[in-house]
Protein backbone atom coordinates (compact mmCIF):
# COMPACT_ATOMS: atom_id res chain seq x y z
CA UNK A 1 0.00 0.00 0.00
CA UNK A 2 1.28 3.42 -0.95
CA UNK A 3 1.15 6.34 1.47
CA UNK A 4 0.55 9.52 -0.52
CA UNK A 5 0.88 13.08 0.76
CA UNK A 6 -1.30 15.63 -1.05
CA UNK A 7 -0.11 19.18 -0.43
CA UNK A 8 -2.60 21.99 -0.95
CA UNK A 9 -5.14 19.64 0.58
CA UNK A 10 -7.84 22.29 1.05
CA UNK A 11 -7.64 23.60 -2.53
CA UNK A 12 -9.98 22.56 -5.31
CA UNK A 13 -7.72 19.81 -6.67
CA UNK A 14 -6.89 18.57 -3.18
CA UNK A 15 -10.58 18.33 -2.34
CA UNK A 16 -11.25 16.55 -5.64
CA UNK A 17 -8.52 13.99 -4.91
CA UNK A 18 -10.01 13.41 -1.46
CA UNK A 19 -13.34 12.60 -3.13
CA UNK A 20 -11.95 10.41 -5.88
CA UNK A 21 -9.57 8.48 -3.57
CA UNK A 22 -12.25 7.51 -1.06
CA UNK A 23 -12.30 3.90 -2.28
CA UNK A 24 -8.58 3.64 -3.13
CA UNK A 25 -6.53 0.76 -1.69
CA UNK A 26 -3.80 3.31 -1.02
CA UNK A 27 -3.65 5.79 1.85
CA UNK A 28 -3.98 9.49 0.95
CA UNK A 29 -3.01 12.13 3.52
CA UNK A 30 -4.05 15.74 2.91
CA UNK A 31 -2.01 18.64 4.27
CA UNK A 32 -3.00 22.31 4.24
CA UNK A 33 -0.56 25.19 4.75
CA UNK A 34 -1.58 25.19 8.41
CA UNK A 35 -0.66 21.50 8.68
CA UNK A 36 2.63 21.73 6.81
CA UNK A 37 4.80 24.59 5.52
CA UNK A 38 6.30 23.06 2.39
CA UNK A 39 8.91 25.83 2.25
CA UNK A 40 10.35 24.46 5.52
CA UNK A 41 12.55 21.47 4.67
CA UNK A 42 12.84 20.32 8.28
CA UNK A 43 9.06 20.34 8.69
CA UNK A 44 8.63 18.36 5.47
CA UNK A 45 11.31 15.87 6.56
CA UNK A 46 9.53 15.31 9.89
CA UNK A 47 6.13 14.94 8.25
CA UNK A 48 7.19 12.30 5.73
CA UNK A 49 9.14 10.36 8.37
CA UNK A 50 6.27 10.36 10.87
CA UNK A 51 3.73 9.37 8.20
CA UNK A 52 5.95 7.01 6.14
CA UNK A 53 5.21 8.88 2.89
CA UNK A 54 6.39 7.30 -0.39
CA UNK A 55 4.63 9.62 -2.89
CA UNK A 56 3.90 13.34 -2.89
CA UNK A 57 1.30 15.06 -5.09
CA UNK A 58 2.10 18.76 -4.96
CA UNK A 59 -1.18 20.63 -5.51
CA UNK A 60 -0.06 23.66 -3.50
CA UNK A 61 0.21 26.77 -5.68
CA UNK A 62 -0.18 30.52 -5.81
CA UNK A 63 -2.82 30.76 -8.55
CA UNK A 64 -3.94 34.41 -8.43
CA UNK A 65 -2.75 35.54 -11.87
CA UNK A 66 -3.50 39.21 -11.21
CA UNK A 67 -2.18 39.12 -7.65
CA UNK A 68 1.12 37.59 -8.74
CA UNK A 69 2.02 40.76 -10.62
CA UNK A 70 2.07 42.75 -7.36
CA UNK A 71 3.01 39.90 -5.00
CA UNK A 72 5.67 38.16 -7.05
CA UNK A 73 7.75 37.24 -3.98
CA UNK A 74 4.86 35.22 -2.57
CA UNK A 75 4.15 33.62 -5.96
CA UNK A 76 7.77 32.50 -6.39
CA UNK A 77 7.95 31.27 -2.78
CA UNK A 78 5.10 28.83 -3.35
CA UNK A 79 5.40 28.06 -7.05
CA UNK A 80 9.20 27.70 -7.22
CA UNK A 81 10.96 27.71 -3.84
CA UNK A 82 8.62 25.21 -2.20
CA UNK A 83 9.10 22.85 -5.15
CA UNK A 84 12.87 23.08 -4.64
CA UNK A 85 12.34 21.93 -1.06
CA UNK A 86 10.05 19.07 -2.05
CA UNK A 87 12.43 17.86 -4.77
CA UNK A 88 15.36 17.81 -2.35
CA UNK A 89 13.37 15.89 0.28
CA UNK A 90 12.12 13.44 -2.35
CA UNK A 91 15.70 12.76 -3.46
CA UNK A 92 16.81 12.26 0.15
CA UNK A 93 14.12 9.64 0.78
CA UNK A 94 13.49 8.06 -2.66
CA UNK A 95 9.98 9.50 -2.83
CA UNK A 96 7.97 9.90 -6.03
CA UNK A 97 7.08 13.55 -6.71
CA UNK A 98 4.01 14.39 -8.81
CA UNK A 99 3.94 18.13 -9.40
CA UNK A 100 0.97 20.02 -10.86
CA UNK A 101 1.68 22.85 -13.29
CA UNK A 102 -0.26 25.00 -15.76
CA UNK A 103 -0.89 25.87 -19.39
CA UNK A 104 0.13 29.43 -18.48
CA UNK A 105 3.78 28.44 -18.81
CA UNK A 106 3.00 29.04 -22.50
CA UNK A 107 2.22 32.40 -24.03
CA UNK A 108 0.54 31.56 -27.31
CA UNK A 109 -0.22 34.57 -29.48
CA UNK A 110 -3.20 35.23 -31.72
CA UNK A 111 -1.55 33.43 -34.67
CA UNK A 112 -1.07 30.12 -32.88
CA UNK A 113 -3.71 27.40 -33.34
CA UNK A 114 -1.77 24.20 -32.68
CA UNK A 115 -2.01 22.60 -29.21
CA UNK A 116 1.17 22.70 -27.14
CA UNK A 117 3.05 19.44 -26.68
CA UNK A 118 5.25 18.56 -23.71
CA UNK A 119 8.31 19.26 -25.87
CA UNK A 120 7.39 22.87 -26.64
CA UNK A 121 9.51 25.48 -24.89
CA UNK A 122 7.69 27.47 -22.18
CA UNK A 123 7.37 31.19 -22.90
CA UNK A 124 5.24 32.66 -20.09
CA UNK A 125 3.86 36.17 -20.43
CA UNK A 126 3.11 36.89 -16.77
CA UNK A 127 4.62 36.41 -13.30
CA UNK A 128 2.32 33.51 -12.44
CA UNK A 129 3.36 31.62 -15.58
CA UNK A 130 7.04 32.36 -15.05
CA UNK A 131 6.93 31.23 -11.41
CA UNK A 132 5.24 27.97 -12.45
CA UNK A 133 7.73 27.45 -15.30
CA UNK A 134 10.60 27.80 -12.84
CA UNK A 135 8.80 25.42 -10.48
CA UNK A 136 8.74 22.82 -13.25
CA UNK A 137 12.52 23.04 -13.56
CA UNK A 138 12.85 22.49 -9.81
CA UNK A 139 10.51 19.48 -9.92
CA UNK A 140 12.64 17.91 -12.64
CA UNK A 141 15.59 17.91 -10.20
CA UNK A 142 13.83 15.15 -8.29
CA UNK A 143 15.17 11.86 -9.64
CA UNK A 144 11.71 10.26 -9.66
CA UNK A 145 9.27 12.97 -10.68
CA UNK A 146 6.32 13.71 -12.91
CA UNK A 147 5.03 17.16 -13.78
CA UNK A 148 1.47 17.33 -15.04
CA UNK A 149 0.36 20.54 -16.72
CA UNK A 150 -3.34 21.26 -16.72
CA UNK A 151 -5.53 24.17 -17.80
CA UNK A 152 -8.42 26.39 -16.69
CA UNK A 153 -9.09 24.24 -13.63
CA UNK A 154 -12.48 24.51 -11.93
CA UNK A 155 -14.52 22.55 -9.39
CA UNK A 156 -17.62 22.79 -7.18
CA UNK A 157 -15.45 24.35 -4.45
CA UNK A 158 -13.07 27.20 -3.65
CA UNK A 159 -12.59 30.20 -5.96
CA UNK A 160 -12.68 29.54 -9.70
CA UNK A 161 -14.14 30.81 -12.97
CA UNK A 162 -17.18 28.54 -12.88
CA UNK A 163 -18.33 29.68 -9.43
CA UNK A 164 -17.59 33.32 -10.25
CA UNK A 165 -19.77 33.17 -13.37
CA UNK A 166 -22.60 31.48 -11.45
CA UNK A 167 -22.45 34.18 -8.78
CA UNK A 168 -22.35 37.07 -11.25
CA UNK A 169 -25.12 35.57 -13.39
CA UNK A 170 -27.30 35.46 -10.31
CA UNK A 171 -26.59 39.10 -9.48
CA UNK A 172 -26.56 40.87 -12.85
CA UNK A 173 -28.60 41.16 -16.02
CA UNK A 174 -25.46 41.15 -18.17
CA UNK A 175 -21.84 40.05 -17.81
CA UNK A 176 -19.01 40.52 -20.32
CA UNK A 177 -16.35 37.86 -20.84
CA UNK A 178 -13.25 37.89 -23.06
CA UNK A 179 -13.59 36.08 -26.36
CA UNK A 180 -9.97 36.23 -27.58
CA UNK A 181 -8.29 33.79 -25.19
CA UNK A 182 -8.60 30.14 -26.15
CA UNK A 183 -7.88 27.10 -23.98
CA UNK A 184 -9.61 24.12 -22.36
CA UNK A 185 -11.75 24.18 -19.20
CA UNK A 186 -10.68 21.24 -17.05
CA UNK A 187 -12.63 19.72 -14.20
CA UNK A 188 -10.59 19.16 -11.04
CA UNK A 189 -12.66 15.99 -10.60
CA UNK A 190 -11.43 14.61 -13.91
CA UNK A 191 -7.81 15.44 -13.12
CA UNK A 192 -8.17 13.92 -9.65
CA UNK A 193 -9.69 10.77 -11.12
CA UNK A 194 -6.72 10.48 -13.47
CA UNK A 195 -4.14 11.07 -10.73
CA UNK A 196 -5.69 8.48 -8.42
CA UNK A 197 -6.07 6.07 -11.34
CA UNK A 198 -2.45 6.22 -12.52
CA UNK A 199 -1.14 5.89 -8.95
CA UNK A 200 -3.43 3.02 -7.97
CA UNK A 201 -2.70 1.14 -11.21
CA UNK A 202 1.06 1.53 -10.82
CA UNK A 203 1.30 3.44 -14.11
CA UNK A 204 3.29 6.20 -12.38
CA UNK A 205 6.18 3.74 -11.99
CA UNK A 206 6.77 4.02 -15.74
CA UNK A 207 6.20 7.77 -16.00
CA UNK A 208 8.76 10.56 -15.77
CA UNK A 209 9.23 14.17 -16.85
CA UNK A 210 6.26 16.18 -18.16
CA UNK A 211 2.72 15.28 -19.24
CA UNK A 212 -0.34 17.27 -20.23
CA UNK A 213 -3.82 16.61 -18.88
CA UNK A 214 -6.88 18.64 -19.84
CA UNK A 215 -10.43 17.78 -20.77
CA UNK A 216 -11.24 17.32 -24.44
CA UNK A 217 -11.86 20.18 -26.86
CA UNK A 218 -11.22 23.89 -26.68
CA UNK A 219 -13.13 27.15 -26.34
CA UNK A 220 -12.81 30.78 -25.25
CA UNK A 221 -13.66 32.09 -21.79
CA UNK A 222 -16.79 33.60 -23.38
CA UNK A 223 -17.83 30.19 -24.75
CA UNK A 224 -17.23 28.64 -21.35
CA UNK A 225 -19.24 31.31 -19.54
CA UNK A 226 -22.20 30.97 -21.93
CA UNK A 227 -22.22 27.19 -21.48
CA UNK A 228 -22.11 27.55 -17.68
CA UNK A 229 -25.10 29.91 -17.68
CA UNK A 230 -27.03 27.66 -20.06
CA UNK A 231 -26.24 24.52 -18.04
CA UNK A 232 -27.39 26.29 -14.86
CA UNK A 233 -30.67 27.26 -16.55
CA UNK A 234 -30.19 30.97 -15.82
CA UNK A 235 -32.34 33.02 -18.21
CA UNK A 236 -32.12 36.37 -16.42
CA UNK A 237 -28.50 37.15 -17.37
CA UNK A 238 -27.01 37.78 -20.81
CA UNK A 239 -23.37 36.89 -21.51
CA UNK A 240 -21.69 39.24 -23.99
CA UNK A 241 -18.28 38.99 -25.60
CA UNK A 242 -15.49 41.53 -25.18
CA UNK A 243 -11.81 41.71 -26.08
CA UNK A 244 -8.87 41.54 -23.68
CA UNK A 245 -8.04 45.12 -24.59
CA UNK A 246 -11.37 46.21 -23.13
CA UNK A 247 -10.49 44.76 -19.72
CA UNK A 248 -8.11 46.50 -17.34
CA UNK A 249 -5.83 43.66 -16.23
CA UNK A 250 -2.38 43.80 -14.65
CA UNK A 251 -1.29 40.47 -16.09
CA UNK A 252 -1.14 39.59 -19.77
CA UNK A 253 -2.77 36.27 -20.67
CA UNK A 254 -1.90 33.88 -23.49
CA UNK A 255 -4.26 34.15 -26.44
CA UNK A 256 -3.92 30.41 -27.03
CA UNK A 257 -2.91 27.78 -24.46
CA UNK A 258 -4.58 24.54 -25.58
CA UNK A 259 -2.61 21.46 -24.45
CA UNK A 260 -1.92 18.33 -26.49
CA UNK A 261 -2.85 15.44 -24.17
CA UNK A 262 -1.98 12.46 -26.34
CA UNK A 263 1.12 11.44 -24.36
CA UNK A 264 -0.63 10.80 -21.04
CA UNK A 265 -3.45 8.99 -22.84
CA UNK A 266 -1.01 6.67 -24.59
CA UNK A 267 0.93 5.68 -21.47
CA UNK A 268 -2.03 5.39 -19.07
CA UNK A 269 -4.90 4.31 -21.30
CA UNK A 270 -7.19 6.90 -19.73
CA UNK A 271 -10.09 8.23 -21.79
CA UNK A 272 -10.22 11.99 -21.86
CA UNK A 273 -13.81 13.24 -21.82
CA UNK A 274 -15.05 16.41 -23.56
CA UNK A 275 -15.04 19.49 -21.34
CA UNK A 276 -18.79 19.95 -21.73
CA UNK A 277 -19.38 16.43 -20.39
CA UNK A 278 -17.13 17.07 -17.40
CA UNK A 279 -18.91 20.36 -16.76
CA UNK A 280 -22.22 18.53 -16.38
CA UNK A 281 -20.70 16.31 -13.67
CA UNK A 282 -19.53 19.34 -11.69
CA UNK A 283 -22.82 21.18 -12.18
CA UNK A 284 -24.73 18.15 -10.90
CA UNK A 285 -22.71 18.24 -7.67
CA UNK A 286 -23.40 21.98 -7.29
CA UNK A 287 -27.12 21.48 -7.90
CA UNK A 288 -27.26 18.65 -5.35
CA UNK A 289 -25.72 20.93 -2.72
CA UNK A 290 -28.31 23.68 -3.15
Amino acid sequence: MRRILVTGGSGQLGRAIRLKSSTSPNSYLFATHQDLDICDSEAVERYIAENKIDTIINCAAYTNVEGAEEHSEEAYAINRNAVTTLAEVCNNHDIKLIHISTDYVFGGNEERNTPYTEDDTPEPVNVYGESKAQGELEALKARDSITIRTSWLYSPWCKNFLLTILRLAGEREEISVVNDQRGTPTSALGLAETLVGIIDSGTTDDMSCIYHYADGGECTWYDFARTIVEEAGIDSCRVVACSSREREMKAERPSFSVLDTRRIGEISGIRILPWRERLKEVMDIIKESL
